[in-house]
């Protein structure tokens, strides 16, 4: 008996296999520190929730331990990984750590995004139409989606936080691939039933998931046009309800504490906008919509040569459904891609991450492109030397198919390029760590070091040492309340040049583990002038301190720096900051007074004060 392997379908299990290696790769890349601010604060509720005692604690939501109180994410991805930690606690008690937890939390990110390279092959293999033994078309389509989605840039990134976006793409592909299939199969009950399973669980980890009603909504619409009844429109409240029942057991309290729930949905909404003012958003003054997501997602997100494809895929297949006028399954996917990127483009707020629920579609367009650019080579070659002889015809073909796939090639190198390389910033010590071990074999103990609010202070604990061996400057804030970290998010006043003049003369070292605030501060002239200036006068060492360590970490590869400074801020921040340690000089050249008037010289304050203002006490 004749043995048949299909060498396809070991592809692809290659592939997704190979992706999960790449994103488990150096995952413990915060040394146990938790530099990741949403991923911190998933893990606080993560591990402060526990099971209800009984039915009336658990339907009162103000005193239900199961209640996250927590609404900004979904809580599926809290009840997930607070489930996986109780059963792993029982085999491996170290496990139930924060520190180790939070290792937990990201294999289970890497373990979703590898899901999203398989399900993006599928999705493919039921949009390509294809009708030769084997379905090799198809098959290029899907296996090369597979590696392009393996290799993006961005997605390998964020599979290193457990932050929710990895599960929340894969929920969403999930769902648009169930709608594909429920608008090609003979059997669209079952797959009415699991796409109502993944938006409802993709709600329960994001409501930014809700646009995924427009797709589904539009699969039940193109199973009724081509069936001629209305065995497509039935489909879609039983989906809905499918989905209403998934969402209340994955995410309860959002209907027993319903007023929380809305209310920071709303909250998070009105943010997204720009209608709530808070520093971690201010960066994004003065960029503009839909350009601003663009040029991250090209330039970093998926790399240049796959954002362009992607692009070209995305218009090639707009041109091709207008031109042909028919209703194609490939509608789904493409109504996603607008609605969603029509509505997320728009925000105020554009932080990298929020247009990854596209790239898996995008990079299954950029592989159809990249398919049909090869036929199009082809057809024009033979069809221009139609009249010459069959074997200068055939030469033209196979001529057409190599620069085709040469073509292919260059995109999927210049994205396997860029993904290494942001993946070989993991191959270092994180920059925060390396300052930190600066400051431990630098600076005495006893050295008073001040920080950034809205930015973590350092040192932080490595190689045994201990942050309490120093101490953080303390000052009254307006509120006479004492307070850690320099306020420079501030409203820009006299009172802020003063705390400033009398706190720096007693500060041995400032710390800057990420230029979050240096380079978010700029993009507000009017708003900043005084806090521009002190940077200015800082960097120049006019403050009476000086540069005494910078670390950066660039991706890189094969001897090649990209120079990722331009990105958004979210794109470095986390896992490859700047870091940076000013120390004063001795002496130190200023009394307060002096270092005051050097600070507001110049200084075009937002409305009319005092500038002179600021009392010093006699030495």
């Amino acid at each position: 008996m004749k043995l048949v392997i299909r060498w396809r379908p070991l592809v692809l299990i290659a592939l997704t296999i190979l992706g999960l290696a790449l994103r488990l790769y150096g995952l413990n890349w915060d040394a146990g520190n938790n530099f990741h601010p949403d991923e911190r604060e998933i893990l606080f509720h993560v591990v402060a929730i526990a099971w209800p005692t009984s039915w009336s604690q658990f339907l009162d939501a103000a005193h239900s331990p199961l209640n996250p109180q927590f609404f900004a994410y979904g809580s599926f991805p809290i009840y997930l990984l607070a489930a996986v930690g109780a059963v792993l606690k029982h085999f491996f008690p170290s496990l139930g750590s924060f520190a180790h937890l939070t290792l937990v939390g990201r294999v289970i990110s890497a373990l979703f995004d590898s899901g999203t390279i398989a399900l993006t092959a599928l999705l493919a293999l039921l949009l390509v139409e294809d009708e030769q033994p084997g379905r090799p078309r198809a098959w290029i389509v899907a296996l090369l989606a597979a590696a392009f989605v393996l290799f993006t840039p961005l997605q390998l990134q964020l599979s290193h936080f457990y932050a929710v976006d990895t599960i929340l793409v894969f929920f969403i592909t999930f769902t648009v691939l169930a709608c594909v299939a429920l608008v090609k199969s003979e059997r669209p009950l079952r797959w009415a039933l699991l796409a109502g399973l993944g938006y409802g669980l993709a709600l329960a980890t994001k409501f930014s998931a809700a646009p995924l009603i427009v797709p589904l909504g539009l699969a039940c619409g193109l199973r009724w046009w081509r069936q001629g009844s209305l065995a497509g429109w039935e489909l879609l409240p039983l989906s809905l309800i499918t989905s209403g029942l998934v969402f209340f057991v994955a995410m309860p309290y959002a209907f027993l504490d319903a007023r929380d729930f809305i209310e920071q949905v709303s909250f998070q909404g009105d943010l997204a906008r720009g209608l709530i003012d808070l520093p971690y958003v201010r960066q994004f003054a003065g960029t503009i919509p839909y350009l601003y997501e663009l040029q991250n997602m090209v330039l970093w997100g998926q790399g240049v040569t796959l954002g362009l494809a992607s692009l070209l895929g995305f218009l090639w297949l707009c041109g091709s459904l207008l031109l042909r006028r028919r209703l194609s399954a490939w509608l789904v996917p493409l109504s996603w891609i607008v609605v969603y990127g029509v509505i997320t483009g728009g925000f105020y707020v554009k932080f990298m991450r929020y247009m990854l629920p596209l790239y898996p579609f995008l990079a299954l367009l950029a592989a159809l492109v990249g398919l049909q650019a090869q036929d199009w080579l082809r057809q024009w070659l033979t069809g221009t030397f139609r009249e010459a002889q069959e074997q200068v015809r055939v030469g033209r073909e196979r001529l057409g198919l190599l620069i085709g796939y040469g073509l292919l090639g260059i995109v999927l190198a210049g994205t396997i390029f860029q993904g290494l390389a942001l993946l070989n910033v993991y191959s270092e010590p994180n920059t925060r760590i390396m300052a930190s071990r600066w400051i431990y074999s630098h600076l005495p103990p006893g050295s008073v070091l001040t920080y950034e609010q809205w930015d973590d202070p350092l040192p932080v604990p490595v190689d045994g040492h201990d942050p309490g061996i120093y101490r953080q400057a303390t000052y009254l804030n307006a509120a006479g309340q004492p307070q850690t970290g320099l306020d420079l998010y501030g409203d820009d006043t006299p009172q802020k040049a003063c705390t400033l003049a009398k706190l720096l003369p007693t500060v041995d070292a400032i710390t800057m583990p990420t230029d979050r605030l240096d380079k978010s501060i700029p993009r507000l002239p009017a708003r900043y002038p005084l806090t521009i200036r002190y940077y200015q006068l800082l960097f120049s060492g006019q403050l009476g301190f000086h540069l005494a360590a910078q670390f950066v970490v660039r991706p890189h590869l094969f001897g090649i720096t990209l120079d990722d400074s331009g990105a958004d801020e979210s794109y470095s921040v986390f896992d490859h900051p700047v870091a940076r340690i000013f120390v004063r000089d001795t002496p130190y050249p200023y009394t307060p007074p002096q270092l005051f008037e050097k600070l507001v010289a110049g200084v075009s304050w937002p409305q009319p004060v005092n500038a002179s203002s600021c009392s010093f006490s006699a030495p």
